[in-house]
């Protein structure tokens, strides 16, 4: 079975909780598969829904038969430092900071960090210390929200000023 399949089973229980699949990860441990869900909404998202999108997906026979009995199921949302898993989800990200990974290596390495400038469907450009660069977003490992936390705390849903 592959991602799109899992998606297929996991997307409609995840809206039947008012919420957004993010993402999904698979990783092979040496004893036990662990099944990632990432899930998100427009509204604050809360661990009560994370609880109640795990317990529905516990009961999808589908999943127990593609990854057996004895798999570890974890239910998360994206976090501040959000991992990117398509190139739509970061046009809501447009003049935020990147930290990103490319599958090989450019100008000499594979860490970039930068601030998103744009992206259309294939391609997201970024202004790396004053370099404007643009990268094909399937030729990137892993990106991720790289969060300003001192803007952060000084919200008013995260810290007293």
């Amino acid at each position: 079975m592959n991602k799109e399949d899992f998606k297929n089973i996991i997307e409609p229980v995840v809206k039947r909780n008012n919420c957004n699949l993010w993402g999904i990860e698979i990783l092979r441990g040496k004893k036990r598969i662990k099944l990632r869900v990432y899930i998100d909404s427009n509204k604050d998202i809360d661990i009560t829904d994370c609880e109640n999108v795990s317990k529905d997906l516990n009961y999808e026979p589908s999943l127990d038969m593609s990854l057996g009995n004895d798999y570890i199921l974890e239910v998360s949302t994206p976090g501040i430092d959000r991992k990117f898993f398509n190139i739509s989800q970061l046009k809501d990200f447009i003049g935020k900071e990147l930290e990103f990974k490319t599958k090989e290596i450019i100008n000499g390495t594979r860490k970039f960090y930068g601030k998103l400038i744009e992206c259309d469907e294939i391609h997201f450009s970024v202004d790396v210390k004053e370099d404007f660069m643009k990268f094909k977003f399937s030729d990137i490992d892993l990106c991720k929200l790289k969060p300003n936390y001192n803007e952060l705390m000084k919200e008013k849903n995260h810290a007293k000023y």
